[in-house]
């Protein structure tokens, strides 16, 4: 082999060493982050990612509700997950969201913080009316130091709530994997079709096994655009008290009303009434016809008697 080819290899074998992903991507990438398919729109942020159900519901509580966020994207991510995948196709996979953050802001661990309560952390199999892997809570870190935190977090959860037994909190504290950004209809799905996403949160229980769970004061506290719990302040990663920043998309607040079916939900209702009794119809007049044909069918064959016993 010719030296200029050699040369050339080792140049093609650099340039994809960027593009894989895996445990050395995850400790040797900037900040020890691996955003996936998402690029950060400041270099002076950072990321969390987190599982705690649908993501829809998941992206409107840190947007609208957590201090220092700057963009949350629903997502899939998962160790043994395959690539590219889809809301049709992501075995292996959570549904995710990542929380892009000012860490002059907030910090790593009050996020987490909020984390806990946007989740219930007795469900293994799920989390509100969703079942499934997919849908099982899990709360993510990027190196030890984050890991340290996370564990922090976890036994303060535990310490606010003797009650709850250790082996019952099912929630897994996992290294992070790649992410891989989910579709765009998924994205701001609440901001988009707040009737549809309205009408999805309510019915599946989700807030109502919130404030189940963790109490209606500590709920109202978290979702809160006044974050008057927490004397509208919050406390960033060099441990400065600052006044707090949220719903940066300036989003509608939820009206809290209990949503009637969505537009597209009446119209299958209709077509789906109209097919039924469509059926019914043909149903009903499929035996009348038949009887009508063979009562017919009677009348012609007594004519024909009749006549032929009148010849002669």
């Amino acid at each position: 082999m010719s030296l200029q080819l050699l040369f050339a290899v080792v140049i093609l074998l650099a340039a994809t060493i960027p593009t894989i992903h895996g445990e050395d991507d995850l400790r040797n990438n900037n900040n020890n982050y691996d955003n996936g398919n998402y690029a950060l729109t400041s270099s002076t942020h950072k990321s969390l990612l987190i599982a705690a159900g649908c993501f829809w519901c998941a992206e409107q509580a840190y947007e609208q509700y957590a201090p220092g966020v700057i963009e949350v994207v629903s997502g899939y991510a998962g160790s043994d997950g395959i690539e590219s995948p889809t809301y049709r196709n992501h075995p292996g996979h959570y549904e995710v969201i990542l929380i892009e953050y000012d860490p002059n802001s907030t910090s790593y661990e009050l996020l987490l913080q909020y984390a806990w309560r946007n989740l219930d952390p007795f469900d293994q199999y799920g989390q509100f009316c969703d079942r499934g892997f997919s849908y099982q809570s899990a709360l993510f870190y990027a190196n030890e130091e984050e890991m340290l935190i996370a564990e922090q977090v976890r036994s303060e959860v535990l310490d606010l709530h003797p009650d709850w037994d250790n082996e019952s909190v099912v929630v897994p504290l996992l290294e992070r994997p790649f992410f891989w950004r989910a579709e765009g209809y998924h994205q701001d799905y609440y901001i988009k079709n707040p009737w549809n996403y309205e009408y999805y949160k309510e019915r599946c229980g989700r807030t109502k096994r919130l404030k189940e769970v963790w109490g209606e004061e500590q709920y109202n506290c978290y979702h809160d655009l006044e974050l008057s719990c927490f004397n509208k302040t919050a406390v960033n990663e060099d441990g400065v008290s600052i006044e707090a920043v949220v719903n940066v998309k300036n989003a509608p607040e939820e009206s809290g009303k209990v949503r009637g079916a969505p537009v597209w939900g009446i119209i299958v209702a209709v077509v789906f009434a109209v097919g039924v009794l469509c059926l019914l119809v043909v149903g009903f007049m499929t035996p009348s016809c038949k009887k009508k044909l063979s009562i017919e069918e009677g009348k012609d064959e007594s004519v024909v008697e009749k006549e032929a016993a009148d010849l002669p």
